[in-house]
């Protein structure tokens, strides 16, 4: 009778697990079913987001393309703004991530959402394209456009051809190297060793917690019980070793990519969010009051044409001279003169704007500088919250405060949309003070020569090299990003292939365990200080348009 009972008891409990188990299978399905589906609006702001990056990209190629490659060059600047619009949209890419994640509700593991972008594989597309932008697009429109006017078009494509590809192998051949050598993560792990008791011994002890783990035993000892402590791993007696994994291909290409903009972006990104606030406000200081006359803008083109006629003539001089040492020296001098006069014509027909919309022209050159304005204002205040970020959240081994993570998730909880913007913001702003140094570097950069970017006077060939650089940074952006709101990020795509794997790597680990490239952007930025403060009230003499134009009031 008794073990009649207990059956039917059995049976009774089995029952009432399985009406529970289906009212959990509903509620599951209910979950799923609210997971489904696809966050239009998510789709429509990343749309449209992508639009404004597109006409951006556009308008500053139109304001920075010299008159020569005006109506030409048509796939140069093809190349150009795809290449410019894809390095932003890798940096937006990253709050577009955070935003899809925290689309599924938090009752939902991440395995059984169904989010509403596919995210690992937009984010291989971003990196792949990267790649092939910067190591084979960008060098072959590069090498064909300024290949010799006098060659035909198929011998500018052998000879561009044969210069890419000697390009692309040597980057191949480090790439596959380095990871047939080296391409390993290295994890490190606590290891607990623990011996394995029969059943039949643990039925005589007292406690199953306070004899589960044992000692190794050696072939004459018998089992002895050990404390808990020394099997817990919250204890310190734990042996600390290593997990070695491969890691793939596209990742360690990933890792590569962010190293080599690391290498470009602590510089430029150093510069840019010191200068680039400075810069601004100087321009809006600067600005100015009133159109000149007409015999004015006459008389300031005259002298424009003097100065232009003493450039040919030295010109003609250094032609018949020796190239020696001072003949390098008055060159360069030279190419200082011709970028100044430049800048000088371009600056005195903005201040006097001709044609039947002048008036139009005149009030939207003058809203710039107030925009400039409000961008120097907050650029202030962004650039001190990162500084800010860097040495509270980045550097100490154990973060002083999560700062801007907790500012995220504050907003995030008045409104989902809050939290994900301000993160946007500050990524976005880190890729524009980037673009900033690398455009101020351009011209007056001591240690590398690099192309010059002037407004209304850049070539083409000017805006292939720079748009590499911008392109080569947005890897490291993403990464910088990664690892400054590592809490608020978590979860999310990228950050599982930046924090958990690239930051593992055999030969780079070390470079970010002991933050190589934060000390050294840092170092930039104090240097950045500490040059206009010496040199800056020259430089903003010479380009406040005040000093170069009489303005009549």
């Amino acid at each position: 009778m008794d073990s009649a009972f207990a059956v039917v008891e059995a049976m009774q409990v089995a029952a009432a697990g399985m009406e529970g188990s289906r009212d959990l299978v509903h509620q599951g399905r209910e979950l799923l079913s609210s997971a489904t589906g696809f966050n239009w609006f998510l789709i429509l702001v990343a749309a449209v987001v992508s639009a404004l990056v597109l006409a951006g990209c556009i308008y500053l190629l139109v304001e920075y393309q010299h008159p020569e490659d005006r109506n030409q060059a048509w796939v140069p600047k093809i190349v150009v703004v795809i290449s410019m619009t894809l390095a932003i949209w890798t940096v937006l890419l990253f709050p577009l991530d955070v935003a899809n994640t925290r689309a599924c509700a938090q009752s939902i593991s991440p395995s059984a959402c169904t989010y509403t972008l596919p995210m690992h594989q937009l984010w291989y597309a971003c990196f792949i394209s990267n790649l092939v932008l910067v190591f084979l697009i960008i060098p072959f429109t590069l090498f064909f456009y300024e290949s010799d006017s006098d060659y035909t078009f198929c011998q500018k494509v052998k000879g561009s051809l044969m210069w890419t590809m000697g390009f692309l192998v040597f980057i191949v051949l480090i790439i596959v190297i380095m990871y047939l050598l080296i391409g390993y993560v290295v994890y490190p792990t606590q290891q607990l060793t623990s011996g394995v008791r029969s059943m039949n011994v643990l039925k005589n002890l007292a406690s199953f917690n306070s004899s589960a783990c044992i000692k190794p035993l050696k072939s004459n000892q018998t089992e002895a019980s050990v404390p808990d402590y020394q099997c817990s791993a919250f204890s310190t007696t734990f042996r600390s070793s290593s997990w070695k994994l491969r890691v793939s291909l596209p990742v360690y290409i990933i890792a590569i990519q962010s190293v080599l903009g690391w290498l470009v972006f602590l510089v430029f990104a150093g510069v840019g969010l010191v200068a680039g606030p400075i810069d601004w406000l100087q321009e809006f200081l600067g600005r100015p009051k009133a159109v000149i006359t007409k015999s004015e803008y006459m008389r300031r083109g005259q002298i424009i044409a003097q100065r232009a006629k003493q450039i040919m003539n030295m010109l003609t001089m250094m032609r018949r001279g020796e190239r020696d040492r001072r003949w390098r020296s008055n060159f360069q001098k030279v190419q200082r003169e011709v970028a100044l006069l430049e800048e000088d014509e371009y600056q005195l027909e903005r201040v006097f704007p001709q044609g039947e919309d002048g008036q139009v022209r005149w009030v939207l050159f003058m809203l710039g500088f107030y925009v400039l304005a409000v961008m120097a204002v907050v650029g202030f205040c962004l650039t001190c919250m990162w500084i800010a970020q860097i040495i509270a959240y980045m550097l100490p081994p154990v973060p002083l405060s999560p700062l801007l993570n907790e500012m995220f998730v504050a907003l995030d909880g008045v409104f989902p949309l809050f939290g994900v913007l301000a993160f946007a913001i500050f990524c976005l702003y880190l890729m524009i003070a980037a673009m900033k140094g690398n455009f101020m570097l351009g011209l007056n950069f001591l240690v590398i020569k690099l192309y010059p970017m002037r407004p209304g006077a850049t070539m083409m060939s000017s805006f292939l090299v720079n748009t590499a650089l911008i392109l080569l940074m947005a890897p490291a952006i993403v990464q910088f990003c990664a690892q400054a709101f590592a809490v608020y990020a978590d979860g999310t795509s990228i950050f599982d292939v930046f924090g958990n794997q690239v930051m593992y790597l055999i030969g780079l680990r070390y470079i970010y365990n002991l933050n190589i490239f934060l000390y050294a952007m840092l170092a930039i930025c104090l240097l950045t200080a500490i040059f206009l403060a010496f040199r800056g009230k020259k430089v903003w003499k010479r380009r406040n348009p005040m000093d170069a134009y009489a303005m009549i009031d």
